[in-house]
């Protein structure tokens, strides 16, 4: 029985690969970074305190490890947070990268994101060969998911073995502390959202990431990178799905692209008065109104056998798990 490690192993896609992990008898140890045992609740699971920024604390930890899914990742598109994102997404992953290699890790899955890429042209196929963002001026967060990739490519020419995985936006249940994306569906669905742009994204479950990027473990190749989508749908159809599923209307309607940035400076303010990152900035509009429309995922699906399932479902079994958590009302 394998022992695998999971980095960010209390958030969504960690989450996830518990359960699953648990489905196919690998034995699993989490890093236990802030306390939050909820996704553990129910699992035999090892649970050893640690975090990827201080590389001392990995030494215990990746013993006796054979694999790794390094999910830990700070999602965060507010720019006075470009140093903890760089900390988190950059050097928590080359600490994690150095662990793996001094443990003789067997194989590494490191979680990167479309957002690693640039964008355009978005109406042309987002494949594993788009070039990866190298302006410092970037978003911190697309700029940090790019630079962490270029890390696992380096480590591997030292003897790594790892694959990089590249999900679109994931969504799905058993999120036990939403994140931003997440937390916006469950906005959605309690009608904190009565207006919006009209903007699309691909969407992927993250069950189905998940199954994919075990399938990586063994299947996956050494440096290569795979981009694991869903479904491009609009924000919009989302918000059909959950009034047809809660009974009741959630959103009104559609607005124009520049409405949206009329709300800036009032989300600047808040966030100055709650002292937390602004949901609204100017990179959270470029993210939402630039979806690549076209992520095929033809390696993922031929080498690592990623099979979508309908976006139906996943919103569906998303609604439903945050109904029962109490989140959706």
């Amino acid at each position: 029985m394998s022992l695998a490690l999971i980095t960010g192993s209390s958030g969504h896609v960690g989450s996830n690969l518990i359960r699953e992990l648990t489905k196919q008898n690998y034995k699993i140890r989490c890093i236990d970074f802030d306390g939050d045992h909820r996704a553990y609740e129910g699992f035999d699971v090892e649970v050893i305190k640690g975090d990827i920024t201080e590389r001392d604390s990995l030494v215990p930890i990746f013993k006796d490890v054979e694999i790794v899914f390094h999910t830990a990742a700070l999602i965060n598109l507010d720019r006075r947070y470009r140093d903890q994102i760089r900390l988190v997404n950059v050097s928590g992953t080359e600490n994690v990268c150095e662990a793996s290699l001094n443990a003789g890790v067997k194989k590494l899955i490191h979680f990167s994101s479309v957002d690693a890429f640039y964008r355009f042209p978005i109406e042309e196929p987002l494949l594993e060969d788009r070039k990866l963002i190298d302006d410092p001026n970037a978003v911190p967060y697309d700029l940090s998911k790019a630079d962490g990739q270029k890390i696992v490519l380096d480590y591997c020419k030292q003897g790594l073995d790892a694959s990089i995985i590249h999900p679109t936006s994931i969504v799905g249940p058993n999120d036990f502390k939403p994140g931003l994306p997440m937390q916006e569906m469950v906005n959605l669905a309690n009608g904190k959202r009565k207006v919006l742009p009209n903007w699309g994204y691909n969407f992927v479950d993250v069950r189905d990431l998940c199954i994919t990027a075990i399938s990586a473990v063994s299947e996956g190749k050494t440096g290569q990178n795979y981009i694991v989508g869903g479904e491009y749908h609009m924000y919009s159809y989302i918000a059909e799905l959950m009034e047809e599923q809660l009974g009741r209307t959630v959103l009104l309607g559609t607005i124009p692209n520049f409405v949206s940035y009329l709300g800036l400076p009032y989300e600047y303010i808040k966030s100055l008065i709650t002292k937390k990152p602004r949901v609204l900035t100017v990179d959270t509009l470029h993210t939402g109104k630039t979806g690549n429309k076209v992520v095929p995922s033809t390696l993922a699906r031929s080498e690592l056998g990623h099979n979508p399932r309908p976006l139906e479902e996943t919103i569906h079994d998303m609604v439903s798990f945050f109904q029962k958590r109490g989140l959706i009302k």
